[in-house]
């Protein structure tokens, strides 16, 4: 399963630290493992993964 997306050229990936398509080394996405999207601020787990990349 895909965890990244570029912000770049929108291609999924499991680098968080390069897209391998592109070569952007910054703006990677994490996507939510529940719904394989972008954050949704209705999610359980998007709102767990969220508290956990702040530090709440």
């Amino acid at each position: 399963m895909t965890r990244f997306q570029c912000a770049n050229c929108n291609r999924r990936h499991r680098s968080g630290i390069a897209c391998p398509n592109c070569g952007t080394a910054a703006r990677q996405v994490q996507l939510c493992r529940a719904h394989g999207a972008r954050h949704v601020h209705r999610c359980p787990a998007c709102r767990t993964l969220a508290r956990s990349q702040s530090g709440i």
